[in-house]
This record gives C-alpha cells, structure tokens and sequence, in this order.
C-alpha cells in the first residue's frame, strides 16, 4: 500500500529542481519576456519523454552527479521511475516555467508541473492527479539540483471511489502541533469504510523502501489526526488511504518542517 503513495512523488519530482529567490524574471509580469530557449528545451523535452515513459530521453536531461536535499539521485530516479508508470497506459506531463534566474552558466528556475495518467482494468479503473511546484538549476541542458516546495498527489481506484476533502498545512515550524483532516464526502451509512494515515522523513531509505501502512476500520466518515512535527527541519511525506468496497482514494502531501 504504501508503495502506491510513495512513487508518485517520484514520477512527479523527475521535472524539477533548486534555487533562489532573487532578480526572477516572470512571464506574467513581463509578457515581453520569452523563456530562455536552453530552459524551455529542457522542460518541453522533459515533458514530452515523461509523457512517452521513455526513461532513456528523460535521464538524458539529467546530470549524473544529480541529488537532492532528499536524499534522490539520478540512480534512484531511474530505478523508480518506470514502477511509477506501470499502472498507466496514458499519462501526461506538463510544465510551466513560472520565473527564471541567470546565475553565471546556471539557470535557476521556479517550475509548476501537473500530471495526469489514466489506467488499470475496465472493473477497476486508476487515475492519477499530482501538482508540484519547485526549482531547479540547468546547466548546458542538464539539471544538476532540486528542491520542491509543494507537492500533492492524489491516486483514485475503484468504480466509485470516495470523495476526499483534504486539508494539511503545507509547511510548520519545528516542533509546532499541525492537523490532518481527510473527509469522505459521501454519506457512508452502514458501508464499511477502512483508513490509515503515515507520516515519513522523505530521504533514500523512503524513496526506495517505504515502510508497511496498517489499515483501520473507520468510526467515523475520515481520518482526523493532530501531529506534532520533529524538532529538526526537513520535508516529510504525510499520507492518508481511504478504502470502500466501491473504490479507494491515496493522498500524499509534502510537509515542510522548517522557519518561514
């Protein structure tokens, strides 16, 4: 199960990256102002490899000394990726670059990116929504660094799956109390309804050997949890699973521990 929460984020983290907040050009401020080409390549070609799930053409966009603070690696992304896929015959990436810094022979830029796949049996059809926003630092085509600063995404299963109201801070400072709300729209009268949530530091151990989540059987219509973030700053997975005999949703979020 958890497997299924965690790879998504993988397959989303493969078009983004690290950097600065400073003398950005934006195209929504400056409409006169095209993308650099060199950018604009990576991020059209990117797309456009992900999207055909060809993880030769995506790898080529990368560095080999690629990492994250995350603890990811070219090496990782390319074990991870193709499982990431598997359950989609059709999948589709997409990326907008929202601004863009020249640092030297680097370009730092600010990336939105949504992905969209669509598979699984007739019976039991799986869709896939995820939106991430970060940065990242090309170098003559490459990218050679990464930091996300948000992340959703959200895995339904099923005929009929539940319909999920999810609330989550995006970001708390160390040791601050946070809350996890995840509503079933749906009235669920005497149906069943089974749940977990799991709170994970996002490091390589996470991102190739997840831990087991263990399914409870719900009193309530979700799953309402306070937690309390670690002392020490750092992104953590939070993931919730809610399971009908009709359908079940995944939902992965990004928490940010740190100061503002």
């Amino acid at each position: 199960m958890r497997r299924g929460l965690l790879v998504p984020l993988i397959g989303l983290t493969v078009l983004l990256g690290a950097g600065h907040s400073q003398s950005w050009a934006a195209p929504t401020a400056q409409a006169t102002t095209a993308v650099p080409e060199s950018v604009q390549a990576v991020v059209t070609g990117l797309d456009s490899a992900a999207s055909q799930k060809n993880i030769d053409a995506v790898m080529a966009f990368y560095d080999p000394s690629f990492s994250t603070p995350d603890g990811l690696t070219a090496q990782i992304l390319r074990q991870q990726l193709p499982l990431f896929w598997q359950p989609y015959a059709e999948i589709r990436y997409s990326t907008r670059v929202d601004r863009w810094q020249q640092q030297g022979e680097d370009w730092v830029v600010e990336v939105t990116t949504t992905i969209d796949g669509k598979g699984g049996s007739g019976d039991r059809p799986q869709t896939i929504r995820g939106t991430l926003q970060a940065t990242q630092t090309i170098r003559n085509g490459k990218i050679l660094r990464q930091d996300i600063t948000s992340e959703k995404t959200t895995i339904s299963i099923g005929s009929t799956p539940p319909t999920v109201q999810f609330s989550l801070p995006q970001q708390v400072r160390p040791g601050e109390d946070f809350s996890l709300d995840a509503i079933v729209q749906e009235p669920i009268g005497n149906a069943i309804l089974l749940g977990a949530a799991s709170d994970q530091p996002i490091n390589a151990q996470t991102y190739t050997n997840p831990g087991p989540v263990k399914l409870e059987l719900l009193a309530a219509g979700g799953i309402f949890k306070v937690g309390r973030a670690p002392q020490q700053p750092g992104n953590r997975w939070i993931s919730v699973a809610l399971i009908r005999d009709t359908g079940m949703v995944l939902i992965t979020q990004r928490l940010r521990v740190g100061n503002p």
